[in-house]
């Protein structure tokens, strides 16, 4: 127990958090009574709010003038029923660590104190602690183009109204991009927080990403979080890994290469569970790799099959993960796979579109609001465990729609057919192009504890963005920051939005490669086109300033070539292949 001499001074317990303000509240007092007379005349004052993990600071004081008689602090105890470590720093200054809490919370310390004579009086404030740790999803759609949000409010035909709904009470990023056109670099991006270049998935070719590579799921595991991934991951060994494959079994022809051969063991190292997310329910369709089942029951890590709608069994793996880890901070990874093709969709969703020109287009549709349910009953689960108010939910696609030029309407059974059903309205280009048709997607950031809702950020932003802007405020180390290449986009309080303009976005695609800086975007493809777009007006041949503005021109084309020196892999990107020639010829021939 610990002894205080009291000085006659007033009784205060000041608690002192750092990076924590707050008006201070009045003590909670008990009436006088023979057994808590003396307490009556003690005080605790404490701030109104305190965070998660902070160290506070008590002091001890008696309000009763020329008092120097003796107290022992017996015990200490809080409302949260969980031991509270209080520590004697020095004479009559205690501290200790606030706990964390996954919601805003009320909270009663409490003092027991004895006199010299024996007699026990307790002291008691209230306040609230508000979480420090904020849980992360990212939400995260396959080759769902920019028209399709309502909250763009570019067609009239997409219903999502979940997602509009992240928008209307967050932040919409109007020029928002992710780096390639092309879902597993993209991938390799948004796992990492790093240009995926930087360790050599430049394409789908080069699967599967290296184990020597840190993801997020690592990082946020060493800030104390839980993380998980549910649905599509696209950076394991599969049939486009044919590099690797020469790589590690050089004396193998490569007519030989089946993953389905290979032994289990190895194929599981690139599993997403063996890099970093504790949690997995990973898998397209009916096949799905799972150490939890969808009624919340923890199971043995393995395959299941499950042959529900594969857009709903990952809504719901995303829902049971909450449920299962709403007490502990988070970070769940959710990859729809929609509108990618296959394109399939149940007759509920179906029964929505009846009427529309295309049938593609109708289960693009479909498939799309199957995605915003899934948004919606992710926000009510987070709504039904009181942390919605501390999670930060990003919603991304993977790339910009592909649409086979010309947006041809196959039936649904004709797996060669390009055109998903999805739009990329008002953009140029499509999938696997460095215009914005394939690389600029719908990007909405919601965090109501600290972002003001309805807010529209036009400046350029990129999906490495949200992975670092999360993990600072989930306390990651300068050190950890620098490894990172995005910055902190989010407008929380003091937030200047002006420096995203005046750093540049970089791309490299098979024989492309591309350079924004604030309004002004280069374009390269192959050796001998090059485009200079203000794209404060559409990008089009008509538009191409390349003459003139050579000077802004070779500014862009310099930035791009430091950065791309500093990638791992570098392609001669001396010719373009069929499909870019095609693009080239569509797109931007006049």
């Amino acid at each position: 127990m610990d002894a205080i001499k009291l000085l006659g001074l007033s009784f205060l317990v000041l608690i002192s958090v750092f990076s924590c303000g707050g008006e201070s509240q009045p003590s909670s007092q008990q009436p006088p009574s023979d057994q808590n007379r003396l307490g009556s005349s003690y005080s605790i004052d404490l701030a109104q709010e305190i965070t998660s993990d902070a160290t506070v600071f008590l002091t001890l004081n008696s309000s009763q003038a020329n008092n120097t008689q003796n107290v022992t602090v017996e015990s200490w105890s809080s409302s949260l029923n969980e031991p509270l470590d209080v520590v004697n720093t020095s004479e009559g200054i205690f501290n200790f660590t606030v706990p964390q809490v996954r919601k805003t919370t009320p909270f009663t310390i409490t003092a027991t104190l004895v006199d010299e004579s024996g007699s026990k009086f307790t002291v008691s404030a209230q306040s609230l602690i508000v979480p420090s740790k904020p849980n992360l999803i990212v939400i995260f759609t396959d080759d769902q183009g920019y028209a399709d949000v309502g909250a763009h409010n570019v067609v009239n035909d997409i219903e999502t109204p979940n997602i509009d709904k992240l928008a209307a009470n967050g932040v919409l990023f109007s020029n928002g991009y992710i780096t390639a056109p092309q879902c597993t670099p993209s991938r390799a991006g948004m796992i990492t927080g790093m240009y995926q270049q930087r360790f050599g998935v430049d394409d789908n070719r080069y699967t599967p990403i290296p184990k020597n590579v840190v993801t997020m799921g690592e990082r946020f595991s060493d800030l104390g979080y839980t993380t998980g991934l549910v649905g599509k991951w696209h950076l394991e060994i599969d049939q486009n890994s044919k590099p690797w494959f020469r790589e590690n079994f050089p004396d193998t022809p490569i007519g030989e290469f089946n993953p389905g051969k290979l032994p289990s063991s190895l194929k599981e190292q690139f599993y997403p569970s063996s890099l970093g997310y504790k949690y997995n329910y990973f898998g397209y369709a009916n096949r799905y790799w799972a150490n939890y089942d969808l009624e919340g029951n923890k199971t043995q890590l393995g395959w299941v099959n499950n042959s529900d709608y594969r857009l709903d069994v990952v809504s719901d793996a995303a829902s049971q993960f909450i449920d299962i880890n709403h007490n502990e901070p988070f970070y769940l990874h959710v990859a729809h796979y929609a509108p990618h093709v296959p394109l399939e969709a149940t007759e509920d969703y179906l029964s929505l579109f009846p009427e529309q020109t295309s049938n593609r287009r109708r289960y693009a549709l479909a498939m799309m609001y199957a995605v915003d349910s899934g948004v919606g009953s992710i926000v009510s689960k987070l709504e039904e465990h009181g942390i919605l108010d501390n999670t930060i939910i990003a919603f991304i696609s993977d790339n910009g729609a592909p649409i086979g030029l010309d947006f041809t309407d196959a039936p649904i059974s004709e797996k060669k057919e390009a055109w998903n059903g999805s739009l990329n309205t008002p953009l140029l280009g499509e999938k696997g192009m460095l215009t914005d048709g394939g690389i600029k997607v719908p990007f909405i950031v919601h965090w109501p504890d600290k972002l003001q809702t309805n807010t529209v950020i036009e400046e350029p932003v990129i999906s490495l963005d949200v992975l670092y802007s999360a993990i600072k405020v989930a306390g990651a180390t300068e050190d950890t920051l620098s490894e990172l290449d995005g910055v902190d986009i989010f407008p929380t309080e003091g937030f200047n939005k002006n420096y995203l303009s005046e750093r540049p976005l970089f791309w490299r695609f098979w024989n492309q490669s591309a350079v924004r800086l604030g309004k002004y975007k280069y374009l390269r493809m192959g050796p001998d086109y090059e485009f200079l777009f203000d794209l404060s007006s559409e990008e089009s041949s008509s538009n191409n300033l390349i003459s003139n503005m050579p000077e802004k021109a070779a500014e862009l084309r310099s930035l791009y070539e430091q950065w791309n020196a500093e990638m791992l892999r570098q392609p001669q990107q001396d010719s373009l292949n069929s499909q870019e020639r095609d693009w080239l010829s569509f797109y931007l021939t006049p």
